[in-house]
């Protein structure tokens, strides 16, 4: 099932959206690779101070405006991201920009929506179902107050009133966002087009090779996922400038799914940086937090709501330190009702301590 539901690519229409995040949102993304322990390529640092230098202040400041909000937490882009993400076949970027110009504001509002509340629906929709959001995101007015009476989580609430704002005026949000995509897309990233799409498109061609090897082992060690999760066709986005990722996006009809998979994420997740992650195994256990969730996950596993309420901390909190323990390889996701559920690999734990005490003792 898995070979005939997987297979990997490279798509420039989402690698050019992951491109405008990653400008956008730098600072947050060189903090997380320094504490993850992870040189980012100097060619993609080359392309964020180049986009940064094409683009005129008055760009920048509209980048930020649809993408600054929290590196772990999708807010107002996550209506590009599903407009990509719902078409089953790969785009160029140039074909994605002219197929956005084509979908009603409304629809890109709506997924901007969920994006900043994704992990706050249920107090969003005041307790009624899934059936309701369905028709609510038809309609703005009823929208714009179902926003006014929900907080967003602190690390999202900046993305508050540029949400209300573009919910309020839709069609200059359009005009807006097509034109800072446009213009991010010719001044910023069709000069690195070839490059970026060379080296990912190697690079899938090299994790095809390898998952069609050990399809299951792939899917849990590198992946970090259980290989039930793919029972539904599957495309991984090979994304050179997001460099560690491993991301599942749903298309909105349920019949397709995209994984947003870093070209590095071999030297992190795969059983060749085992060695290296003595440091960080370490730096994982000397967190509270982080000691807390192993426990919470050695009892059972759970989902990041419960995680996050659990533990008194925001869902993107839950998101970084569960990064922390992703590239010790000690957790993994599995579905389960409609949710995806932190499992802890007590094995790994076992094996994690035995090559620390390896490392120190000399054993």
């Amino acid at each position: 099932m898995l070979t005939k539901n997987i297979s990997f690519a490279y798509n420039e229409a989402l690698e050019l959206i992951i491109a405008m995040g990653m400008v956008a949102c730098e600072e947050q993304m060189e903090e997380v690779a320094k504490e993850y322990k992870f040189e980012l390529d100097p060619l993609a640092t080359d392309f964020h101070q180049e986009a940064r230098e094409q683009l005129s202040p008055h760009a920048l400041r509209e980048l930020e405006f649809f993408f600054k909000y929290n590196f772990l937490h999708k807010a107002l882009d996550f209506g590009f991201y599903l407009s990509i993400c719902d078409c089953p076949k790969i785009q160029s970027a140039e074909e994605w920009i002219a197929e956005l110009d084509q979908i009603p504001a409304d629809k890109i509002m709506a997924g901007m929506v969920y994006g900043v509340y994704h992990d706050k629906m249920d107090e969003l929709l005041q307790g009624r179902d899934w059936e309701y959001w369905k028709e609510v995101q038809r309609d703005l007015p009823a929208l714009i107050e179902l926003v006014k009476a929900t907080e967003p989580h602190p690390e999202v609430a900046g993305a508050f009133e540029p949400l209300l704002e573009c919910l309020t005026h839709p069609l200059e949000a359009k005009h807006r966002y097509m034109q800072v995509i446009r213009q991010f897309y010719q001044d910023a990233y069709k000069p690195w087009a070839k490059r970026i799409k060379d080296l990912s498109e190697a690079s899938a061609l090299h994790y095809g090779d390898s998952f069609k090897e050990e399809p299951e082992t792939f899917i849990r060690e590198t992946n970090k996922s259980e290989p039930a999760l793919y029972d539904l066709p599957t495309i991984f986005h090979i994304s050179f400038l997001s460099q560690v990722s491993n991301h599942l996006i749903y298309s909105n009809n349920g019949q397709h799914a995209w994984v947003i998979f870093g070209i590095h994420n071999d030297r992190v997740f795969g059983p060749d940086a085992d060695r290296e992650k003595v440091e960080l195994f370490f730096k994982a256990l000397s967190d509270k937090r982080r000691m807390d969730f192993v426990s919470l996950l050695r009892v059972q596993p759970r989902y990041g709501a419960e995680l996050a309420a659990e533990l008194g901390i925001t869902p993107a909190a839950v998101n970084y330190h569960a990064n922390f323990l992703f590239f010790l390889d000690l957790l993994e996701m599995k579905r389960s009702d409609h949710r995806m559920y932190y499992h802890l690999k007590t094995e790994r734990l076992r094996e994690l301590l035995a090559l620390t005490s390896k490392v120190l003792l000399d054993e």
